[in-house]
């Protein structure tokens, strides 16, 4: 997990959403224009059981942790991101970060 004061606060989230969107095979990612944070949103739909959620969020936590970040990010993974190892989660986040820093 992010320490808190770098975690995106709920009332900034709505907001959050109408930034620029990036898409990989396995996860959807906004790159919001205004503030600052980091969120990893699983749904009761792509996954059922809370504890597989929960392992999910911080293996992409994990992931995200050893990247160079913008100042604000939120992701979404798709079903398919629930059978990936961490070391397939870690190459793809990368992979999508690194898009970003091309479009930017």
């Amino acid at each position: 997990m992010f320490p808190r004061e770098k975690r995106l606060p709920r009332d900034h989230f709505t907001t959050a959403l109408k930034g620029r969107r990036i898409h990989s095979k396995n996860f959807s990612a906004v790159v919001p224009h205004h503030g600052a944070g980091y969120s990893v949103v699983v749904s009761k739909k792509l996954v059922r059981l809370a504890t597989a959620r929960h392992v999910l969020k911080r293996r992409i936590l994990a992931g995200l942790r050893a990247l160079p970040l913008p100042a604000a990010l939120v992701v979404f993974p798709k079903a398919s991101a629930a059978t990936l190892s961490f070391a397939e989660i870690k190459a793809e986040l990368g992979d999508l970060t690194k898009s970003l820093s091309k479009v930017k």
